[in-house]
């Protein structure tokens, strides 16, 4: 007789998740090494390659199932976080699709692999990561993906990715962020994504702060691992174009188009391109050649919403950028990536978690406008610092707001009064937004951007997409 399925219906699955709680972790790789070999999973039937580091990691996994997808592979991401439905967090890239973003699967196929991963008998023991991990790995299986990239959550040693056999593991710059949970030093962060290597696996990395080097150094000397390092130089010996005759890097010139805007996206795009020439070269071969116009295609059709996302102006909004980043180095690159590209905001909406150190945030906020910050509240998310209390700590330029709507309306009349009084300046004439003006910044967490996403979901679709995702359970962590 068959078992009776776990979930009838998507909203007994989102309960179940809510229920799991998305913050609550248990350290260790037992639960989900025993969950995949119940379900025969633990080597993949295709490559699996998997991403870890602080910042970046999203960017340059979708940077490389885009080069997938260009070179005529089938190609399944898993990444987190998502912004409304935690089908977000499992998308195909195939070679004759127009979304740009990838494709999200229907519920059915999730529900469908969600009740045979809790009917292993490891299952119900899963955290939510886990099982969501699982469960992404079921449904790339059953699509017959060419290449897996699954995005680690949170670390390396733990992290529930690792429990997978990879092909290849490579890290995005690891810098101090989940301090609380990874270690307070950088040695100690990245000692714990270092674990995620494995032996007889290689290993490539973005360039490291020295701390970080050394522990990387260090873990892959113990496995007998081939790590290799970016060159010093960065991205220009790396993409297409940068080592021809009169096509070295300036400030005012880049070597090759990209999907996703930034400076820091070159040091992404290019490591994901090393990733991929690695793939096509090493044992385990991609059965794909050198291909510079697929390499460029796959690098500039790359989409992932909340990346310096540009935003036309709406009926109750105004033009503005929404990115994610959320600790120093993210804000850091994102104040290079607006002074390289001559964007000054006029106003930030701005807020943060409280395990985000809110006092080591504050100087990269302030440089990225001199205007007004207003603050929104985020109700339901317990680690999120109140607004008036981040308000105050950030000074007399800042506002707190109830939540985000009113957030958005409250730059609006303050974007509207700087355009009013510019001008007077001028005589009166009407000025209103110039092309490539973005009055407004909003940034700080990717839970502010999940709030913005519900009330804006047609934002959320990439290039391409006829629709965004149904509405699911839980958001980003």
């Amino acid at each position: 007789m068959s078992r009776t399925p776990y979930f009838q219906d998507w909203g007994a699955f989102s309960d179940y998740l809510d229920n799991l709680g998305l913050f609550r972790m248990q350290p260790g790789l037992e639960r989900m090494e025993a969950a995949l070999a119940e379900l025969d999973l633990k080597r993949a039937p295709h490559l699996v390659v998997q991403g870890v580091g602080t910042n970046g990691k999203g960017s340059t996994c979708t940077f490389l199932a885009s080069l997938a997808r260009a070179h005529g592979l089938v190609c399944g991401l898993h990444s987190s976080p998502h912004f409304v439905s935690v089908r977000e967090r499992v998308r195909l890239f195939r070679p004759s699709q127009a979304l740009a973003g990838g494709e999200l699967l229907p519920e059915s196929a999730w529900l469908e692999a969600a009740n045979q991963a809790l009917g292993a008998p490891s299952g119900p023991s899963l955290t939510y990561f886990e099982l969501v991990t699982l469960v992404a790995v079921l449904l790339l299986r059953r699509a017959g993906v060419d290449l897996a990239v699954l995005e680690s959550g949170l670390g390396g040693s733990f992290d529930a990715t690792t429990a997978l056999d990879a092909d290849l593991v490579f890290f995005t710059p690891i810098d101090l962020d989940h301090r609380d949970v990874l270690g307070r030093t950088l040695a100690a962060i990245a000692a714990d994504k270092a674990g995620a290597m494995r032996l007889g696996a290689p290993a490539l990395s973005a360039r490291q702060k020295p701390e970080a080097r050394r522990e990387l150094e260090k873990k892959a000397r113990r496995l007998g691992a081939d790590l290799e390092f970016l060159p010093e130089q960065g991205w220009s010996g790396i993409l297409p174009g940068a080592s021809r005759p009169g096509a070295a890097r300036t400030d005012a010139t880049q070597p090759v188009s990209l999907g996703l805007a930034g400076e820091h996206q070159y040091e992404n795009a290019a490591l994901a391109l090393a990733v991929w020439r690695r793939l096509r070269a090493g044992p385990e071969s991609c059965g794909r050649p050198q291909d510079e116009a697929a390499e460029l295609e796959g690098l500039r059709r790359a989409w992932l919403p909340g990346r310096l996302q540009k935003i036309a102006a709406g009926p109750d909004h105004p033009p503005l950028l929404l990115d994610g980043a959320h600790n120093r180095h993210g804000l850091a690159a994102l104040g290079l990536s607006l002074a390289r590209l001559g964007l000054a905001p006029l106003v930030t909406v701005f807020t943060c978690l409280r395990d985000k150190e809110p006092d080591s945030l504050l100087p990269h906020l302030r440089a990225l406008s001199a205007g007004r910050i207003i603050v929104p509240e985020l109700p339901g998310h317990p680690r999120a610092m109140p607004a008036r209390d981040l308000a105050g700590l950030i000074g007399p330029q800042a506002v707190p707001a109830d939540d985000l709507r009113q957030a958005l309306g409250l730059a609006g009349r303050e974007i509207a009064d700087r355009l009013r009084s510019s001008e007077q300046g001028r005589g009166g004439a009407e000025t209103g937004f110039a092309a490539g003006e973005y009055p407004l910044l909003v940034c700080g967490s990717l839970y502010l951007l999940a709030e913005f996403f519900k009330i804006y979901p047609e934002y959320l679709a990439g290039p391409g997409c006829l629709e965004g995702p149904e509405a699911g359970a839980g958001g980003p962590a």
